[in-house]
Order: C-alpha cells, then structure tokens, then sequence
C-alpha cells in the first residue's frame, strides 16, 4: 500500500465529527471512513452511518463547521 503525503484528521476531530452526525443518523452506528487536511487550520472527515454518507468540516480547535449528506 502506498502512501501520500496527505495530512489525516487527529483522532479526537474524527471523534469529534462522528458525534456531530450521531443526531442526523437516526441512531445508527457512525464510523469514520477517511479524512484529510484542507488548509491549515481545517480537516474534512468522510463518515459512514449506517450506509448513509456524510461529510464533516472541522478546525483544528474542535469546532465542527459543518456537516452534509455526502
């Protein structure tokens, strides 16, 4: 497997992200499949809930800035 150059989201943000999309999954189990880093101070977080897709936008404080259907 190769890899990139690519900055992943710290644990805790991915954490941080699931727990945002926990309300709008119905309760279904949320996982984080993958992330990246889009700035310097700004990760996007794509999770899986149950089948259903989402994306989180998160900063580097801990502030999720948004979170979409994917």
């Amino acid at each position: 497997m190769a890899r990139t150059s690519l900055q992943t989201a710290p644990a805790d943000l991915q954490l941080l992200c699931a727990n945002a999309v926990v309300a709008q999954a119905g309760g279904a189990k949320v996982l984080p499949t993958s992330s990246r880093q889009i700035d310097a101070t700004s990760y996007s977080v794509d999770l899986d809930a149950g089948g259903r897709r989402f994306t989180c936008i998160v900063d580097g404080s801990g502030s999720v800035k948004s979170v979409q259907p994917a």
